[in-house]
């Protein structure tokens, strides 16, 4: 099954420009979300995933940008 569900994360400011972030994510295992950058210093991302449920599909997103972003402090998590 697909869960749509949307991450954000507040980005440390030695974390580098917004293309650092993009070309970072791009790198990565969340190179599938849809990036929109919001309030300065955050960055959300917008997940289509398929897992078993919803939780499963959150905790790989959360596991997988702990990896891409080191240092981003996850803000919020909007599921549907």
């Amino acid at each position: 099954m697909v869960h749509d569900f949307t991450l954000v994360y507040a980005l440390d400011s030695d974390m580098g420009s917004q293309e650092d972030v993009l070309r970072q994510l791009a790198d990565s295992d969340c190179a599938d979300a849809t990036v929109g950058w919001g309030r300065p210093g955050h960055v959300g991302l917008a997940f289509s995933r398929e897992a078993s449920d919803r939780d499963a599909a959150v905790t790989l997103a959360t596991a997988q940008m702990a990896q891409a972003l080191p240092g981003a402090v996850l803000a919020r998590v909007d599921a549907a």
